[in-house]
């Protein structure tokens, strides 16, 4: 996510002098790197806020998630175990 921002500058700066040169020429190619950096910069931090908008919802609905909780009936339930039976046995004999 930190390399987004500066990627799309790059990339529509570089798109915008192409296209800038093929129009207008040499001038065309400066002012097309012009708009194309500043359309970059636009379009990158709006990318990078819809990313942190998209994890940030992703994190509550994690957070919301309903946990197992037993019944009272299960809490308070005895066990017996299996090696307190052999205790007991060895115990008596």
């Amino acid at each position: 996510m930190a390399s987004e921002l500066p990627c799309t500058v790059i990339a529509l700066m570089f798109a915008g002098q192409i296209v800038g040169q093929s129009v207008w020429g040499q001038q065309g190619s400066t002012w097309g790197a012009i708009i194309g950096a500043i359309a970059g910069f636009a379009l990158g931090v709006y990318g990078v806020f819809a990313t942190v908008r998209f994890y940030e919802g992703m994190e509550k609905t994690s957070k919301m998630k309903r946990t197992y909780r037993p019944t009272l009936e299960e809490i308070t339930e005895d066990v017996e175990f299996d090696v307190d039976d052999d205790d007991r046995n060895e115990t008596r004999q």
